[in-house]
C-alpha cells in the first residue's frame, strides 16, 4: 500500500495553531532544519550561525507584513523545540537556495484550464512539484482555520507555513522556481509567507495585490486562479512583475521568463536547464489539443509525461548529479476550484496514484459559480 502524506489540522489564535503545527511534526520539523543547515554548510559554506543571523534579518519584515505569521512561527519553534531563527530559516528556503544556489536542477511545471476548456465546465488547477530528493518523506498536507480568513489547505515541507493550495473562497494557487541575475539574498517577505498570505484572501483581487506589491529579493512565478473561471500568472523579479493570461482557455508556466516585463534581467535558469522550454510546450500543447474536454484525468496525462527524462514534466532524480542537487516530482496536486477538490500523489504520478483528500472545512461556504 501506497504511504501518505501525513495531514496537520491547526486552527485558533496565531501562537496556538503554530504551536500545535510544531507539536504534531516535530519529527519531521527537525528533518528539514537538519537537512537545510547541512545543504546550505555543504554548498555554501554557511555555519548555523551565519544562517540564524541571516534568518534574524527577516523577523522584522515579517513583521510589519502580518505579525499573525510571525507569531504562527513562534508557535511552531516552541511546538517543535526549534529557535524561532531555525523556523524562520526553513521558510525564508526559498531565498537561500534559489538567490546563492541556482544552478540547483529543480524543475515545476504548472497548469490552469478555465470553464471553456474543460468537460465539467469547472476551474482546473494542478502543479508538479519537482524538488529536492532530501525532502521527499518530509512533507505534510496542512489545514489551517484561522478566525477571519478563509480556511486554507496546502502542500508543504514541515514547519514551512505556505506553498501551493487551495482556499474555502475557491483561490489556488500554484508555484514556480525561477531565478535571475538580480535576484540577491536581502531582508525582505519570504515567499513562502508570500504565498501563504495570499492564500489567505478572500478574493482574486486580494491575492494578486499580495504579490504585486510585496518588494521581493529573488525572483518568482506563482500561477493564482478562482473557480467562476478567472486564472493568471505573476512572473516577478526583483525590479518588476509580467501579467499573463491564459490564451484559448488555458495556462502554462515551467521555469524560465515568458513575461513582457523580464526582458531587464538575464534568465539564470534557462542558461544550464532548457528542459523547461520543452516542459512548457509539450504541456500547453496537451491541453490545447484537448480543448473543451479537458479534466483531471487529463491533467493527470499531461503530467506523467517523460519527454526528456529525467529532466521531464514527470521529473526524476539523475544519478550524474551529486545528491544535493537531484530533484525529482516529490507530489503532484490537482485542484477542481469549483468542487474544492484536491487529487494528490506521494512522489512522482508515474509511480504513485492520485489519492482525493477531503476537508469539510473548504466547502463550508456557498460555492463560486
Amino acid at each position: 500500500m501506497e504511504a501518505q502524506i501525513p495531514i496537520v489540522s491547526i486552527e485558533g489564535a496565531p501562537f496556538s495553531r503554530g504551536e500545535m503545527y510544531g507539536s504534531e511534526a516535530k519529527a519531521l520539523i527537525k528533518h528539514n532544519i537538519d537537512y537545510y543547515y547541512g545543504l546550505w554548510q555543504r554548498n555554501l559554506n554557511l555555519s548555523r550561525r551565519m544562517v540564524d543571523e541571516k534568518a534574524s534579518s527577516l523577523i522584522e519584515p515579517i513583521k510589519s507584513f502580518d505579525p499573525g505569521l510571525l507569531e504562527e512561527m513562534r508557535g511552531i519553534a516552541k511546538g517543535s523545540d526549534a529557535s524561532i531563527e531555525e523556523i524562520i530559516a526553513i521558510n525564508g528556503r526559498y531565498e537561500l537556495v534559489w538567490s546563492q544556489m541556482g544552478q540547483a536542477p529543480a524543475e515545476c511545471t504548472a497548469l490552469a484550464a478555465l470553464p471553456e476548456a474543460t468537460s465539467s465546465g469547472h476551474t482546473l488547477l494542478a502543479q508538479n512539484w519537482d524538488y529536492k530528493v532530501g525532502v521527499r518523506d518530509s512533507c505534510v498536507v496542512l489545514e489551517v482555520k484561522e478566525d477571519g480568513r478563509p480556511t486554507v489547505v496546502m502542500h508543504t515541507e514541515a514547519g514551512i507555513i505556505g506553498q501551493k493550495g487551495i482556499n474555502s473562497e475557491g483561490i489556488g494557487l500554484v508555484v514556480n522556481a525561477m531565478v535571475s541575475d538580480r535576484d540577491r539574498f536581502e531582508p525582505n517577505v519570504p515567499f513562502w509567507v508570500l504565498c501563504r498570505r495570499a492564500l489567505g484572501s478572500r478574493t482574486l483581487s486580494e491575492a494578486m495585490n499580495v504579490v504585486l506589491r510585496t518588494r521581493k529579493a529573488v525572483s518568482s512565478n506563482v500561477i493564482l486562479a478562482q473557480a467562476g473561471g478567472v486564472a493568471v500568472d505573476l512572473e516577478s523579479t526583483p525590479l518588476d512583475t509580467s501579467i499573463i493570461v491564459p490564451e484559448g482557455g488555458v495556462l502554462v508556466h515551467t521555469n524560465h521568463f515568458i513575461g513582457p516585463r523580464s526582458i531587464s534581467v538575464k534568465d539564470e535558469f534557462v542558461k544550464n536547464f532548457s528542459h523547461s522550454i520543452y516542459r512548457c510546450s509539450r504541456a500547453k500543447s496537451s491541453l490545447e489539443r484537448g480543448f473543451g474536454r479537458l479534466s483531471a484525468e487529463h491533467f493527470m496525462d499531461v503530467l506523467r509525461d517523460h519527454f526528456g527524462e529525467p529532466y521531464s514534466i514527470c521529473a526524476h532524480a539523475d544519478p550524474a548529479v551529486g545528491v544535493d542537487f537531484q530533484g525529482e516530482t516529490l507530489s503532484s496536486v490537482i485542484f477542481d476550484l469549483e468542487d474544492r477538490r484536491i487529487l494528490i500523489t506521494k512522489g512522482p504520478p508515474c509511480e504513485s496514484s492520485y489519492h482525493e483528500l477531503e476537508f469539510p472545512s473548504l466547502k463550508g461556504r456557498e460555492m463560486i459559480t
